[in-house]
């Protein structure tokens, strides 16, 4: 047998394994039953966290995350204040609202997770929203 003939044979061997794996493994996985899903506690608990929010107070919520990204980031307060949310309100009492929890939540010195943020800003919002409805 001259060498081409041989790893012509070795080559057509190779293939015919590799198909014959790759079929036998296509098998395996139709056989397979389907994985079971399950919701662990902690995600029960951070979809629990992601309570829904009124519009107004999705945009304080928003602007209280970007104020601890910026404080995170070290940008400065200006830049922050300067964003779309606050920048471009057109209400004076509402880009003032926006502006108290861009420096409070900017000003806030621990670490906070997105949830907690998330939480506590809506909360704050909805407080405020009791309070000066007439």
């Amino acid at each position: 047998m001259s060498v081409f003939l041989r790893w012509g044979v070795f080559g057509i061997l190779s293939v015919a394994g590799l198909l014959y794996a790759y079929n036998a493994s296509k098998d395996l996985a139709q056989r397979r039953p389907p994985p079971v899903v399950t919701v662990a506690p902690a995600e029960a608990a951070q979809q629990a966290q992601a309570m829904p929010v009124s519009q107004n107070c999705d945009v304080e919520v928003v602007v209280a995350q970007r104020a601890i990204e910026a404080r995170d980031a070290g940008d400065p307060l200006d830049r922050l204040l300067r964003t779309r949310e606050i920048a471009f309100e057109t209400d004076e009492k509402r880009r003032e609202r926006l502006t108290q929890v861009a420096k409070r939540w900017f000003g806030y010195a621990e670490a906070i997770g997105p949830f907690s943020v998330r939480r506590a800003a809506a909360a704050e919002c909805e407080q405020s929203a009791v309070v000066t409805k007439p």
